[in-house]
C-alpha cells in the first residue's frame, strides 16, 4: 500500500504506509519511542529459546500460560539463592551475545538503525540490555538519582525495568513488577514519563499485543490518564488489534521495527535531511588512507628531508584525522548524519575560526583548521576518496597531487614566503638535522 506524505518537507510518495504524524513528530523532536524485547535479544533470531522458555524448562513447568513475572518469581522461590541464579542466567545470556559479533549485530541492528535519527531524543524501554547506550549514545535513566543528567542535551533512555549495568535494578519477578509500577505511579521517573506520553507522539516498537510488558504499560496509562488516554502507534507483526483496546486510539503498522525506520531514513536521505550512511562511511576509508600516508611522511621527514611545507602538511593531516574522529564519535548520537548541522559547522569554521587564524597569520593553526574543515566536508562533498586532498602546501592549498607534494618537500620549494618565514621561526627545533622530533597538533586551537 502506498501513502502520500503530506508532512512539512515534501509531497512525495513514501515506499509504504508511514503515518504523516510520525514523520512530522520526528522532525519536530516530538516522537517518543517505547521499545520492547522484540528489538533485542529475546527473539528466536538470537537464541533458540527465550529466557521465558529457558526458565520453563529448568522448572519443568507445564503451564505455558503463566505470566513472565509469575514464572520468574517461581524460579526465584525454587531455591534459597534463586534470585542470584536468575540474575546469573540473565547475565550469561547477554555475555553469550557479546562473545559473537554475528549475534551482537543481530541483537543491536534496530539500535544501530535508529542511532542516525539525532532528533529522536526520548526512548522508554522495558529491556535490560545496554544497546541504546552502546549504539545510540543514550544517557540511561534508571533511578531518580540519574535525573542529575536530565538537562543535558543528549538522547535519554528511560529504563523502567532496570539495566544489566546494575543487576540489582533488574525488574523480573511479580514482586519486582508490583513495586516498579507502584513507583511509576507516584515517583519522579513515572511523573516524567507521564508528561512525555501525554504531550508527545508515542510509538511502540518490539512489542506484540500479547506481550505482558506491553499490556502492563497500557494498563498503567489507562489508570493514570483516564479519559485523556493518548492515541499511539505500534509497529508490530500482529495482524489484529485486540478487543481490549479501543481501535480508535491505536494505529497499527505491520512491519518490523528495523525495516520501518530504514524506510523513514531513506525518505529523509532523499530530502537531504539525513546524510546517507554510505557517504559517512567515507570517513573511515579516508582515515585509513590518511594513516598510511601520514606514517610515510613522518619517515620521509626524519630520514630524507625536513621542510616547513612538510610540517604544515602533517599538521593539516592532524586536522583531517581529528575531524574524522569527531564524526565517528558523533555518529552514534546521529549528529554526524545531520546535513544542516554539518553545513553550519563548515560555515562556522570557514567564516569565523579560519578567518581569525588567517588574520593573525597563525600559519600553524591555520593548516590544522584547513584540515579539520576538509575532514568535516567528507560526508557532504567527496564522492570519490581519490579526490580527497591528502596534502597541504601554502601558496596552493589542499591538494591530492602526490607528485607535486613530494617534489615540493624534496626540493624544499618556497611557494608562500610568509608561511615559510613563520615556520623557520617556530619549527626551529624540528628542522634541525639531528632532531628526532615530529610535530603533532593536539585537538585544540
Amino acid at each position: 500500500m502506498e501513502d502520500k506524505c503530506k508532512c512539512q518537507i515534501c509531497e512525495n510518495d513514501l515506499p509504504f504506509e508511514i503515518p504523516n504524524d510520525i514523520i512530522d513528530s520526528l522532525l519536530n523532536n516530538n516522537l517518543v519511542l517505547f521499545a520492547g524485547a522484540g528489538i533485542s535479544t529475546e527473539t528466536k533470531r538470537i537464541f533458540k529459546e527465550t529466557l521465558y522458555d529457558d526458565v520453563l524448562y529448568d522448572l519443568d513447568e507445564k503451564n505455558t500460560d503463566i505470566s513472565f513475572p509469575d514464572l520468574m518469581s517461581k524460579f526465584c522461590n525454587s531455591s534459597p539463592n534463586g534470585r542470584q541464579k536468575l540474575l546469573e542466567k540473565i547475565k550469561k545470556r547477554f555475555d553469550y551475545v557479546h562473545q559473537f559479533k554475528e549475534l551482537y549485530r543481530m541483537a543491536s541492528e534496530f539500535h544501530i538503525e535508529i542511532s542516525k535519527f539525532w532528533m529522536l531524543k526520548d526512548i522508554i524501554t522495558t529491556n535490560w540490555d545496554d544497546y541504546f547506550e552502546r549504539e545510540c549514545s543514550a544517557i540511561p535513566i534508571v533511578t531518580p538519582k540519574d535525573f542529575a543528567f536530565y538537562n543535558i542535551d543528549q538522547r535519554k533512555v528511560f529504563k523502567i525495568h532496570g539495566s544489566i549495568s546494575n543487576y540489582g535494578s533488574v525488574i523480573a519477578t511479580k514482586e519486582d513488577y508490583d513495586l516498579c509500577y507502584k513507583e511509576l505511579s507516584t515517583g519522579l521517573i513515572g511523573a516524567n514519563l507521564k508528561t512525555l506520553l501525554a504531550t508527545k507522539t508515542i510509538l511502540f516498537v518490539g512489542y506484540s499485543f500479547r506481550d505482558f510488558d506491553f499490556n502492563k504499560v497500557i494498563e498503567l496509562l489507562k489508570l493514570e490518564m483516564g479519559q485523556v488516554f493518548p492515541h499511539f502507534y505500534i509497529v508490530t507483526l500482529d495482524d489484529k488489534i485486540p478487543d481490549s483496546l479501543d481501535s480508535s486510539k491505536v494505529t497499527m503498522i505491520n512491519t518490523s521495527g528495523t525495516f520501518f525506520f530504514k524506510k523513514i531514513r531513506e525518505h529523509l536521505e532523499n530530502k537531504k535531511i539525513i546524510v546517507p550512511e554510505k557517504k559517512l562511511n567515507r570517513i573511515y576509508e579516508i582515515k585509513y588512507l590518511l594513516s598510511s600516508v601520514h606514517s610515510d611522511l613522518s619517515d620521509f621527514f626524519l630520514d630524507k628531508k625536513k621542510s616547513c611545507s612538510l610540517i604544515y602538511t602533517m599538521l593539516y593531516q592532524d586536522g583531517v584525522s581529528h575531524a574524522t574522529d569527531y564524526l565517528d564519535f558523533k555518529s552514534k548520537s546521529g549528529e554526524s548524519y545531520n546535513h544542516n548541522d554539518l553545513m553550519n559547522q563548515l560555515i562556522l569554521y570557514t567564516e569565523d575560526i579560519r578567518k581569525k587564524m588567517s588574520k593573525a597569520r597563525n600559519y600553524m593553526d591555520l593548516a590544522y583548521i584547513d584540515g579539520y574543515i576538509e575532514g568535516l566536508a567528507i560526508p557532504l562533498f567527496y564522492e570519490d576518496i581519490e579526490e580527497f586532498p591528502l596534502f597541504y602546501i601554502y601558496g596552493i592549498g589542499p591538494t591530492n597531487d602526490i607528485e607535486l607534494a613530494y617534489d615540493t618537500f624534496q626540493k624544499d620549494t618556497i611557494r608562500h614566503k610568509a608561511s615559510e618565514k613563520y615556520g623557520r621561526k617556530f619549527f626551529k627545533e624540528y628542522l634541525k638535522d639531528d632532531s628526532e622530533l615530529v610535530l603533532h597538533h593536539r585537538p585544540f586551537i
